[in-house]
């Protein structure tokens, strides 16, 4: 009796992995399959009526992802960027709100899993990628926050994990993008793509800017102070389909940084002009979220540029052009609540919040001083309302990364961290000024300058915590260590 059924029991599973796995459904029971999954789904739909048609459409939706990405990863890869830029969206739209953070990390351990079902994919993580630098640094982070579930000052430990799941998730894209990342083609696919994809939603900023915001927006907003931190120096802020216009600028300035640089060094027609139009785009769409960190972003990208690309003669012509463009911007005699919101930021004002977080970082300096370690992951601002009610940094709105890190983590946390930025950022220009495939160095120093930007806005925002920055801020880790196996020049030099 055991015998036969350990044989039925093989037998199951070699049939689940032919239909399943090897043919991705490609057989007479896949078709089968899918044909009774879409029957099921009609008669479901006009079966329940309209109230629960939404729930049942979406677990079905969900169904036919998952089979989707099982056949095809890359897909599900795409379609998880994409999805989670418009999550504060659907949750707009949805009452009671989906959990759409969750549902994105749900999304990324079923990419890997689909990943490491694919031999030929997962062959590409190899041991290069687990001792690299990049890698052993994020081991150290990892490290230092199981250190921080044992720090004294957490009233609980609840933020703690739920911070630890999603870096995590996004430790575990990173391994995504290593291992679906594996020619040329494909990085520059993924670039282009998230190029694409940024000025689609900086389009949409634009309607908001031109047409006006949509009902369910503008419910959303309300008339209080939604509406009042919206509104400032003369214009309302515009977030597109993110959670805050800081977001929504941040994205755009830091694709706009990249479009430019891509521009300036692309040898081909076409790609100047299609790459034109995103960098129009994506400016506009910062320029409509009246994000004041965007602009310094932009200007810090092009002052690094510029430096580590001083040798080249195009780059003495940019600095020119940069200059001019910059002095009219701020001395043209037409201005509008736009420039006039980009010109802020260099006229030293500011407003009452910024004042406030001013005062805020001087009152909580003694605390930070006589606490190494911090006072606990997601113990301040917003999460510290929510996990650690009580706690000394309950009501500190850190905004900046790098205060919420030197506050929750200690300054042991933040030098990790800088180290960590570091490390990364030495390794592009590493292998920037020894890559000679022009085309290569044009990838890498543009995906520096953008990675730079994003480090810079830190100082003033939570730049690298929301989606798809954060992802497109891994996905760039891996294509770092990923590109110079495609420079044939540098592997006859390290051979």
């Amino acid at each position: 009796m055991a015998k036969d059924f350990h044989l039925k029991q093989s037998a199951l599973r070699v049939w689940f992995r032919y239909h399943f796995l090897e043919k991705k459904l490609n057989t007479k029971f896949g078709y089968l399959f899918l044909f009774a999954l879409g029957t099921g789904l009609v008669y479901a739909i006009s079966s329940l009526g309209i109230i629960s048609s939404p729930v049942v459409l979406a677990v079905f939706g969900g169904l036919l992802l998952c089979i989707v990405t099982l056949k095809n990863p890359y897909f599900g890869f795409y379609f998880l960027i994409a999805f989670s830029s418009i999550t504060i969206t659907i949750d707009r739209l949805i009452d009671p709100p989906l959990p759409s953070g969750t549902l994105v990390e749900i999304m990324t351990y079923f990419i890997l899993l689909c990943l490491l079902l694919t031999y030929d994919l997962k062959k590409n993580i190899n041991i290069k990628f687990w001792t690299h630098p990049v890698t052993i640094g994020l081991y150290i982070l990892f490290a230092y926050y199981l250190v921080e579930i044992f720090n004294p000052e957490m009233i609980s430990s609840v933020g703690w994990f739920s911070f630890f799941r999603k870096q995590f998730s996004y430790f575990v894209f990173y391994i995504i993008c290593y291992g679906l990342l594996d020619s040329r083609s494909k990085i520059i696919y993924f670039v282009r793509f998230m190029i694409v994809l940024s000025s689609v939603l900086a389009l949409y900023a634009c309607k908001q800017q031109w047409f006006g915001y949509a009902r369910f927006e503008l419910a959303w907003i309300g008339t209080g102070n939604g509406y009042t931190l919206l509104f400032q120096g003369g214009m309302l802020r515009k977030f597109s389909v993110f959670s805050d216009p800081a977001t929504s600028g941040i994205l755009f300035a830091s694709m706009a940084i990249l479009c430019l640089i891509l521009l300036i060094r692309s040898p081909g027609k076409k790609e100047k002009r299609w790459l034109g139009l995103a960098l129009f785009i994506n400016l506009l769409g910062y320029s409509y979220s009246g994000t004041r960190t965007a602009t310094v972003m932009f200007i810090a990208g092009i002052l690094l540029y510029c430096i580590s690309t001083i040798f080249e003669r195009r780059t003495v012509i940019f600095m020119l052009y940069s200059a001019i463009i910059f002095a009219g911007l701020m001395f043209m005699p037409y201005q509008n609540a736009i420039t006039n919101r980009i010109r802020s930021t260099f006229q030293g004002s500011k407003d009452a919040s910024a004042a406030i977080r001013d005062y805020d970082r001087h009152e909580v300096q003694p605390y930070i001083q006589a606490h190494p370690i911090g006072g606990g992951i997601f113990t301040s601002g917003g999460e510290g309302n929510k996990y650690n009610k009580g706690h000394y940094l309950e009501y500190l709105q850190a905004d900046s990364g790098y205060l919420k890190t030197l506050a929750e983590q200690g300054p042991v946390g933040l030098a990790i961290l800088l180290i960590f930025y570091f490390i990364f950022m030495r390794l592009g220009f590493h292998y920037f000024f020894r890559t000679r495939d022009p085309e290569l160095r044009t990838y890498y120093i543009g995906l520096l300058v953008m990675m730079f930007t994003l480090l810079v806005a830190q100082y003033a925002q939570m730049a690298i915590s929301q989606y798809p920055i954060v992802l497109n801020f891994y996905a760039t880790l891996a294509i770092f260590i990923k590109l110079t196996e495609f420079d044939k020049t540098l592997q006859k030099t390290e051979t």
